[in-house]
């Protein structure tokens, strides 16, 4: 996985955002938004009064990892579900981070299949934010039917990265069929949040395909002031 840094905004294989930062349709690829310590150490320093992460996190990027991958692991047992996000996304992209150089654990063995199985338990427990994943996950394998129905279930429940890739994928038929006027739609939704950069002018494009009836009918389905769901490492910790 490549990493660029570029104005403060991280890029690696899809997009890893900031909050100042926008998806705009078309400027970037689809595709993962999880990234290494490096970046993740990167947005706390831009935007430190966001969020106080509890224990394990602190102890994890204070550089005491194994101790935070213990907590977690304790924490998984008794079926804490951001245990489980924890675990899945440290595990999954460690060798971007070089974690499994730095400690020794037994999930290092086949610390990308650790990943996947700590967000297939997350997602079984309800965490939307692993849903996600999962979707990404499937997506960069191309495996473009499960990624779709990962995503859709995702940005269905607030997830913008899910919205603006689940409106990529009814643009151009990838996992699913293609359909503008669902397009239009959740890249609309996306819009509803700081993510995107779409707004009607973005998709003007795709918005002279369909008819006004059928715009009238996307924006109909907009959810309108829908809490937008944190998919990154910050949001296993709780706000103080």
């Amino acid at each position: 996985m490549q990493i660029i840094l570029n104005n403060n905004a991280p890029v690696a294989q899809g997009i890893e955002q900031l909050p100042s930062k926008q998806w705009v349709r078309g400027s970037i690829p689809r595709g993962r938004t999880i990234i290494s310590l490096l970046i993740l150490i990167l947005s706390f320093l831009v935007n430190p009064t966001i969020l106080r992460a509890e224990e394990p996190l602190e102890l994890f990027l204070g550089g005491n990892e194994q101790q935070a991958i213990n907590l977690w692991k304790q924490e998984s047992k008794l079926g804490d579900i951001n245990s489980m996000y924890a675990l899945g996304i440290i595990f999954y992209d460690s060798d971007v981070t070089g974690l499994c150089q730095r400690i020794e654990d037994i999930l290092c063995k086949s610390n990308f299949k650790s990943g996947v199985k700590y967000f297939k338990m997350a997602h079984d427990a309800g965490d939307v934010r692993a849903t996600y994943a999962l979707g990404e996950h499937y997506d960069y394998f191309r495996k473009y039917k499960k990624a779709f129905n990962f995503y859709l279930k995702a940005a269905l429940e607030g997830v913008p990265e899910a919205q603006f890739n689940t409106a990529s994928m009814y643009e151009h038929g990838e996992g699913t069929k293609q359909d503008t006027v669902q397009a239009v739609r959740w890249y609309l939704q996306c819009n509803e949040t700081k993510l995107c950069l779409q707004k009607e002018k973005g998709i003007s494009d795709l918005i002279d395909q369909i008819s006004i009836e059928e715009l009238d009918f996307a924006k109909s389905l907009l959810v309108i002031d829908q809490t937008p769901i944190n998919i990154r490492l910050s949001s296993v910790s709780i706000e103080k």
